[in-house]
């Protein structure tokens, strides 16, 4: 059973909301520049997996960037995360706290779209010749 879904749009979103997520974070608000590095890396592995169609590699790159990079996003998120009230010393007015907020839901969306793209990665690795090994789980009681 193969996956006939692009992996491109998908790429594309993740450029848009690694863009968004990470507008907070050029005033230093509340993620690190490690948060932009680490997005931006998997941008990078994706734009080279739809480039290169012959390899696998690049996309078994790109499949484990994603697993580790979902892990890093909830860290991230849950680290850096200062809440939904307005600092006063922090925003001064609270004239930046839209944007503040609009930076951190682009980031826990990019985080749970990381997901839908993981999914896709693994079918294009298939697809591309990849061995996939079958987990068989099994409880036994007694």
């Amino acid at each position: 059973m193969g996956c006939n879904v692009p992996l491109w749009p998908f790429i594309l979103v993740h450029i848009w909301l690694s863009v968004t997520g990470f507008q907070a974070a050029q005033a230093g608000q509340w993620v690190t520049h490690s948060y932009a590095w680490m997005n931006f890396t998997i941008v990078a592995l994706g734009c080279w997996t739809v480039g290169q169609k012959e390899m696998k590699e690049n996309c078994l790159m790109l499949v484990i960037s994603l697993l580790l990079g979902f892990i890093f996003d909830i860290v991230f998120i849950a680290i850096y995360y200062q809440g939904f009230s307005c600092n006063k010393a922090v925003y001064g007015n609270c004239s930046g706290h839209s944007e503040y907020l609009w930076s951190y839901i682009m980031a826990i969306i990019n985080c749970l779209f990381k997901i839908a793209t993981l999914i896709i990665a693994i079918c294009e690795y298939k697809n591309r010749g990849g061995d996939v090994p079958k987990v068989k789980a099994s409880v036994s009681v007694g």
